[in-house]
């Protein structure tokens, strides 16, 4: 896979976002001056790619609902600029979490029914 690479501009600042392939996963991340402004790393492309989409959303809504103030500091538009992506990611991870949470619950449960049919099996075929 390409890396994918797209620009924000917000009035003087351009944030630039990738998303990559590192190691046996991907990470999806926004820099500013080539420095970190937000980073997730994630196993499936699949999950990666959702959230580099969602991200790209936030991002262009961000860009459009908030105005450049030139006398703030890069510095504090970087973190506040952190701050609201990492909002929207925690929030997204905490549901597919729950999703994930919900079915290995599920499946563990149903292995576990099968565990005690084979083991109920196993004691009357020792007896």
């Amino acid at each position: 896979m390409a890396p994918k690479y797209k620009n924000y501009k917000f009035g003087e600042m351009t944030f630039k976002s990738y998303f990559r392939p590192v190691g046996h996963g991907y990470e999806v991340g926004l820099t500013y001056e080539g420095k970190p402004v937000f980073v997730g790393n994630f196993v499936h492309k699949t999950e990666a790619t959702y959230w580099w989409k969602h991200m790209s959303q936030h991002l262009r809504g961000f860009v459009s609902k908030h105005e450049y103030i030139p006398t703030a500091s890069a510095t504090w538009y970087c973190k506040y600029v952190s701050n609201y992506v990492y909002k929207y990611y925690y929030a997204w991870l905490d549901k597919a979490f729950n999703k994930y949470t919900k079915e290995y619950t599920k499946a563990s449960a149903s292995d576990y029914k099968e565990y005690k049919k084979y083991e109920k099996y196993y004691y009357k075929k020792a007896a």
